[in-house]
């Protein structure tokens, strides 16, 4: 990797180096301290530009680096504090909006409230045992953006709870939820909404709209759940036999709404558009038309957190490509990196996030290398097609494994061939959807395309657990940080190799 031509790979480092610099010490953090040092190393930055050529070719790369540390240390520090800071402080009172329909579970029902800051408590109501019909119509009833009233028995801060609860602490807190509550059965009160609404809950009523009308036309009970979450987000009714089986097949990215499908939609709205066919000096335009187009599918799907972080990356992506060139520049990953965290530092903590520009970075850094490689072959020249579609299946899996055994404990042997056999379904499914929504309006198109949506959401439900259901295909491991870290070095150690190897040697 030439860095010369990768500058901003060289300042995200340290960026973010400095925001795990300060997640490790966050108590002896104060990030106006940090945002006077950040003005003073860039005030010294501008001084070295005056200077002599030698003088700055010397010290400005330290100081740039230093100052992208500084930044990620106050970035990360300034949104602690701010939901640190956003816990209630009466403990027998709690407040707030709505934000996502209620959960059942076991012994309460979960309430996402969010307050007037933007911050979020978590509040569980004890279920009505004498009465659990009444007490499932009554939380049924519950629209998004209704104003909650409790009267809470306990109150805890996500920020400082320990014992066997911490990491899921420690979860709720990096998603700006600032506090768990609980209240008993009778103790709370609910006021229909009368103030406008906001984005989010318009999205997110935008998103059980489409749910029920998917309802309401004929798919299949099994189909369905995989449909929904494919297509519009949801995916709160997938059964826990599908997802451990998506999950030991190695294919459980299917089943979240995220960067893969995303790109699906993109490589669509591309051939569409007849980008390619389009000069380099009018690509911009069909760029932005495609962004655009993305942020209406993210409104009318719910905005959740991965289609956003999705959409904004490929947003980044589409219209840095006007800039820099090229299809994916590591450039353009390293500047969406970049942004997304200074719009929340906590996606550094997002497990999505990580996969997402893992895999995508990969691809950037490999992708092309190993299909000039394999086409290089006059043999395999007219195989390009499926040669790509190999190597970008690959690389994301080989470099996500290690991240993936350390966060869930397990690592999918047969997950490229789940890759490579689901990729047409999942492909096909999505462009019917879109047909499906196109021609609602034609009951004979419509239903001869509901049942190629069933066929093809209960044949990747039949390969997902035929493939999890072989021995061996999941194998337990439990990496520590350390393990972790060697993998990777171990997989750039490779990357260079492949990188620097002449053609005419392999």
């Amino acid at each position: 990797m030439n860095w010369q031509n990768h500058s901003l790979i060289r300042l995200i480092i340290p960026f973010t180096l400095g925001m795990i610099g300060a997640n490790l010490f966050i108590v002896h953090m104060d990030e106006s301290v940090l945002f006077i040092l950040c003005c003073i190393v860039l005030a010294f930055s501008f001084f070295l530009i005056k200077s002599s050529h030698t003088y700055r070719d010397s010290m400005f790369g330290v100081v740039a680096m230093t100052f992208f540390f500084l930044l990620g240390m106050t970035l990360y520090t300034g949104k602690h504090h701010r939901i640190a800071n956003s816990v209630p402080q009466d403990t027998t009172f709690c407040q707030g909006i709505l934000a996502e329909m209620p959960t059942e579970k076991d012994r309460s029902w979960a309430l996402n409230l969010q307050q007037e800051d933007g911050t979020h408590i978590l509040l569980y109501i004890g279920k009505d045992w004498e009465e659990p019909q009444h007490d499932s119509c009554t939380f049924a009833t519950l629209q998004l953006g209704d104003t909650i009233l409790a009267h809470i028995k306990h109150l805890e801060e996500t920020e400082n709870g320990g014992g066997k609860f911490y990491f899921y602490r420690r979860y709720l807190f990096h998603h700006d939820i600032c506090a768990t509550a609980y209240t008993p059965h009778g103790h709370w009160t609910s006021k229909p909404c009368q103030s406008r609404q906001s984005l989010i809950l318009f999205a997110k009523e935008n998103q059980n709209h489409l749910h029920h009308i998917y309802e309401d036309n004929g798919l299949d009970q099994e189909a369905i759940h995989i449909i929904e979450a494919m297509t519009i987000g949801r995916k709160t009714d997938i059964p826990k036999e599908t997802r451990t089986a998506y999950a030991h097949a190695g294919v459980s990215h299917v089943l979240a709404l995220s960067g893969f499908h995303v790109g699906i939609i993109v490589l669509m709205l591309q051939f569409f558009s007849l980008k390619h066919m389009l000069s380099l000096r009018w690509r911009w335009i069909s760029n932005l038309v495609i962004a655009v187009a993305l942020w209406c599918y993210a409104l009318l799907t719910g905005l959740s957190p991965s289609l956003v972080r999705a959409t904004l990356m490929f947003t980044i992506l589409l219209l840095s490509q006007s800039t820099f060139r090229n299809d994916l520049s590591l450039n353009s990953c390293a500047l969406a990196f970049f942004i997304m965290l200074c719009i929340n530092p906590f996606y550094l903590h997002d497990i999505g996030f990580q996969l997402s520009f893992i895999a995508v970075g990969s691809i950037g850094i490999l992708g092309k290398k190993l299909i000039t490689l394999a086409s290089f072959h006059n043999n395999l020249a007219h195989y390009a097609w499926l040669i790509t579609i190999i190597a970008i299946s690959l690389i994301s899996t080989l470099f996500t494994a290690p991240l993936v055994a350390y966060h869930f404990g397990h690592v999918s042997t047969l997950a490229l061939l789940s890759n490579l056999l689901l990729f047409p379904f999942v492909y096909l499914l999505m462009f019917a959807s879109i047909l499906w929504w196109a021609f609602l309006w034609c009951p004979p198109i419509s239903d001869l395309l509901t049942t190629l949506l069933n066929w093809t959401a209960t044949t990747m439900n039949t390969i997902s657990e035929t493939i999890a259901s072989i021995p061996f295909s999941t194998i337990e491991w439990h990496p520590n940080l350390a393990t972790t870290l060697l993998c990777y070095t171990a997989l750039l150690a490779l990357t260079y190799f492949i990188k620097t190897k002449k053609l005419k040697n392999l």
